[in-house]
């Protein structure tokens, strides 16, 4: 959660966070007016292990999309936070959807209110109306061995957007767990559930919905 150019914007992680416990919300909109002040970041061993262990599984499922024959675009994440730099790399992201590229590595997605950078989008031969005979779905790479609520919320959030980008709502939402799996879940049978966990955190943060 942060303020961009005076606006207040939120992530995937920050509605995951909400999920797991509702009080972080307020503390961060405590943070933010000055009410508090955050924790101070700490160097923890354990932590940096596991960002490392995320980075590889990352890169493993870059090589496999690579080994499928897949063309890959890499962007790296925005170095201008600002709302023009984000949306700058969203249209970046929209560009590489447009060519008909494979497969995206952190792509952008940004509605002026909500911030994402999804693992991956993935081609998939399903038309559209803003790409024509493709379509896109999100693929995040999660290091637990199951997949668990807090990372079925964040890829339906990047769905979301998409849909809103391509005109097609993806069929299906993917996470690879930690085991190197891919599950695939219909997005129609979770959709619900995610509407009013997205609607629940916004009453909280923005004092209704977004639309």
């Amino acid at each position: 959660m942060q303020r961009v150019d005076g606006s207040l914007l939120v992530s995937a992680t920050d509605l995951a966070a909400w999920l797991a416990c509702d009080h972080l919300a307020s503390l961060e909109l405590g943070a933010l007016a000055g009410l508090w002040r955050r924790p101070w970041d700490r160097d923890d061993p354990e932590l940096a292990i596991l960002r490392q262990y995320g980075d590889e599984h990352e890169r493993r499922y870059l090589d496999r999309l690579r080994a499928e024959g897949r063309s890959v675009v890499e962007f790296e994440r925005p170095s201008d936070g600002s709302a023009e730099g984000l949306r700058a790399a969203e249209a970046a992201t929209i560009a590489a959807m447009r060519d008909g590229v494979g497969a995206i590595y952190q792509a952008t997605l940004f509605d002026g209110r909500w911030l994402g950078h999804p693992d991956f989008l993935v081609r998939v031969e399903r038309p559209s109306p803003a790409f024509g005979a493709w379509s896109y779905e999100v693929v995040d790479t999660k290091l637990a061995r199951s997949v668990k609520g807090g990372a079925l919320i964040q890829v339906c959030l990047y769905a979301a957007r998409l849909a809103e980008l391509q005109g097609r709502v993806p069929e299906f939402v993917h996470v690879v767990t930690g085991d190197g799996h891919a599950h695939p879940v219909r997005l129609a049978e979770i959709e619900a559930y995610f509407r009013t966990v997205r609607l629940g955190f916004e009453r909280v943060v923005f004092g209704g919905p977004s639309t």
